[in-house]
């Protein structure tokens, strides 16, 4: 799971776990406005190129991911999911 697209995409779920969190009083504002800089400013520059490098990453902000498959009839197809560690 290294491509840019696979990257995207589990970096927008890590917002939206995000702002899950700040919307059910789990993590501050500030704490919130902290995280989503980082996460967009990764978003912009795609620093992160493999998926090792994303799970320290997101782990750094204290969230862990993890990918499920689906039943679809697209291969490949999979749900990402964003836990806090």
């Amino acid at each position: 799971m290294s491509s840019h697209r696979e990257r995207l995409k589990i970096l927008v779920a890590l917002s939206d776990k995000l702002w899950e969190d700040y919307d059910n009083t789990v993590i501050s504002e500030e704490e919130y406005i902290r995280k989503m800089n980082l996460v967009k400013k990764e978003i912009n520059n795609g620093f992160i190129k493999t998926l090792e490098e994303l799970e320290v990453f997101t782990s750094e902000l204290g969230y862990i991911v993890m990918s499920v498959p689906t039943k679809s009839f697209i291969y490949g197809s999979e749900k990402i999911i964003i836990n806090k560690n």
